[in-house]
């Protein structure tokens, strides 16, 4: 099979697709492994989705849309896609859950039975142990352009290697400079927290020899920004993984090194780094308020003292130019240095200081005995300049060595997050099969359609339902159904069409038990709403002459004497039914015309009803939904003037007696 076999691609398509994956045999894969995500990168969603079901069928010539021959039938089939996408937690699976269809080619129908048996033994194993919240922090992962680094940069000592740094994009992930003398270089190493010297023999204490040239080593936030960008994605997939190799699911082993990266990664820097950290970020606002403590102490112990001069003291003052100064100075030199030991105390105390920091925080505040006290700005910003480049020194070796580790793991990180979106299809497959207690159909070769405990999963509370056609006891395949008003007669088709559907997608049923026969076309005639004008008539009839082909089908109509008078459409309804049982298809009828159309039967229909067992005690109906066999129900309003009849009084009641009557 090629791209262009597809119905819809064309060159220019076919291009797109190449150009998204990287060649034509990837480009297929990815359309034959539902890979919609993917494919809607390159094309429309709805594209994709065609694309999928396109190359499906045609690789077992078959057609997607061939099986729905009709509006209703495709309906039932959007909503039970709707039903079954909703137990879905990503994206992708929902995507994928929508390329799936009722198909007549039992090919198909045994690759989904077998890929549902899967899902659902493993939902059955893998429910509650928390997969749903992981699952649905699962997405694509992203390739974003890595963030540039701004407070490192690497050197080139030669023009040959600043051109191919340059030639690998290195410039536009960190600064790159040509620096090919020595006080070049350390005119970078004053502006930069770390350089990096790359082809250099004589570096300078300042600046670094670079010991690789790979991104890792260079700027390894280049490799770490992936893993970062996805850091959710990653770790609940790392999660789910792990959880699903404890619970003995196949395929989620061998993820243990990415496992213990990706925690190393999400933990950042080991403790020193984030002291280190903390002190660069603290310093200076620490200092000044220790500063600003110590002035106003100073302040008040000014305030407060008094000066008492000796004869030797006066003279001093007298005698020279600062005496006055130096005297108060030497008189204050005891308090001064209280107040500057309880500062530096509070900043200690402050800060988490470590070796010979605290000796460099007494630099910052030492002073002369002096009001106010003023902090030594230069030794303050060595400090933080030494701080900085000792905790870029710590982190950029840890996430060198990550980065080192992780670089090969681009593809392991695609292909863990690519299977576990992948088993949340299949998990959403399964929680539905488990939750809906739906039961896998047994197929047969003759014409039947034959379920017991039926249950129609778009209603809430649905009543269980049996019927039968083409089986043992009742061998018939074509049938009119009857009964009353609201009896569930139109419910009925709704819930054999679920149950067909969903056994021609592959997928079990809503029933206790089923056997069927498969069958190539589906045609489902909702109930029409009046009489049809001529033109629209002609348009109704013309629907109906597809079921003349000869291919095998089940027929389901609702009500169709509705399109034109009570006596043209029993004749109609007869003349079509005998014309589904000569082709051997099988067909199910909705008509309160039941006895009128049997009156022109040709060949053998049975008549089903769903009848009202009469009325309890607060006059209610009381209804059994699963049809009698051979059995032409009452219809409501005989029940509704036996309901009148019991609660009026005087000639109302002999006036609903007499109309009763017309009935029996």
């Amino acid at each position: 099979m090629k791209l262009k076999d597809l119905p819809g691609v064309g060159s220019r398509l076919r291009e797109r697709l190449i150009e998204q994956y990287g060649d034509e045999e990837k480009a297929l894969q990815a359309v034959l492994q539902a890979d919609v995500s993917g494919l809607a990168l390159a094309v429309s969603q709805r594209q994709a989705l065609l694309l999928v079901r396109h190359a499906r069928c045609q690789r077992y010539a078959a057609h997607p849309e061939q099986f729905l021959a009709t509006d209703e039938a495709a309906r039932v089939q959007e909503k039970l896609i709707a039903l079954l996408s909703g137990y879905a937690h990503t994206d992708f699976a929902r995507q994928k859950i929508m390329t799936l269809f009722a198909s007549g080619c039992t090919q198909i129908i045994e690759e989904n039975r077998s890929l549902a048996m899967a899902a659902a033994a493993a939902a059955e194993k893998m429910k509650g142990r928390g997969l749903e919240e992981l699952l649905k922090k699962i997405r694509p992962l992203r390739e974003k352009s890595a963030s540039r680094v701004r407070e490192r940069a690497v050197a080139a000592a030669t023009p040959e290697c600043f051109s191919a740094l340059k030639a690998r994009g290195l410039d536009r992930l960190i600064d790159l400079h040509l620096a090919e003398s020595s006080s070049e270089l350390m005119d970078l190493a004053r502006s930069y927290s770390h350089v990096c010297l790359a082809d250099g023999q004589d570096s300078q204490a300042e600046v670094e020899s670079a010991e690789s040239l790979e991104e890792w080593y260079l700027v390894p936030e280049a490799v770490l920004g992936f893993y970062k960008e996805n850091m959710e994605s990653l770790l609940a997939a790392a999660r789910t993984a792990e959880i699903l190799r404890d619970g003995g699911v196949a395929g989620f082993s061998g993820w243990n090194e990415l496992e213990e990266l990706l925690a190393r990664l999400e933990k950042g820097g080991d403790r020193e780094e984030e002291r280190l950290k903390s002190l660069g970020e603290s310093l200076a606002p620490v200092v000044e308020r220790a500063a600003a403590w110590a002035n106003e102490e100073l302040k008040e112990r000014i305030e407060k003292s008094s000066l008492t001069l000796g004869g030797s003291d006066l003279l001093q003052a007298m005698s020279a130019a600062d005496g006055v100064r130096e005297l108060l100075q030497a008189q204050m030199r005891g308090a001064f240095k209280e107040v500057l030991k309880e500062a530096l105390i509070r900043a200690a105390a402050e800060l988490e200081l470590a070796g010979s920091e605290s000796a460099r925080l007494e630099e910052i505040l030492a002073g002369e005995a002096a009001y106010p006290l003023e902090i030594d700005r230069q030794a303050l910003h060595s400090l933080q300049q030494e701080i900085r480049s000792r905790r870029e020194e710590r982190g950029l070796k840890a996430r060198r060595d990550l980065a080192r580790a992780l670089q090969g793991k681009k593809k392991d990180a695609f292909a863990l997050v690519q299977a576990l979106m992948e088993f949340d299809f299949s998990f959403a497959l399964g929680c539905f099969i488990i939750e809906k207690n739906l039961a896998f159909a047994e197929f047969v070769a003759v014409p039947c359609l034959y379920f017991t405990q039926g249950r129609h999963l778009f209603l809430t509370e649905p009543e269980p339902v049996s019927y039968a056609l083409g089986d043992a006891d009742h061998p018939e395949v074509v049938s009119l159904l009857s009964g009353v008003n609201s009896g569930g007669k139109t419910t009925l088709l709704d819930l054999i069409a679920q149950i067909v559907i969903l056994a021609h997608m592959g997928l079990p049923v809503p029933a206790l038990s089923c056997r069927l026969s498969l069958v190539e076309e589906f045609y489902y005639f909702s109930k029409s709403r009046g009489t049809l004008s001529a033109g629209a008539f002609e348009t109704a009839m013309k629907k109906f002459a597809i079921v003349e082909n000869q291919k095998k089908k089940l027929v389901l109509a609702d009500e169709l004497e509705s399109i034109t008078e009570p006596g043209a459409s029993a004749r109609i309804i007869s003349c079509i039914l005998d014309e589904l049982n000569r082709r051997g298809s099988m067909a199910i009828f909705v008509s309160h015309l039941a006895g009128e159309v049997l009156r022109y039967a040709e060949t053998v229909v049975r008549v089903d009803g769903i009848e009202a067992e009469g009325l309890d005690e607060n006059n209610n109906l009381r209804l059994s939904r699963s049809p009698r066999y051979n059995c032409l129900a009452r219809s409501t309003p005989e029940l509704i003037l036996d309901r009148l009849v019991r609660s009026a009084k005087g000639p109302e009641r002999e006036f609903y007696a007499r109309l009763l009557s017309k009935f029996r």
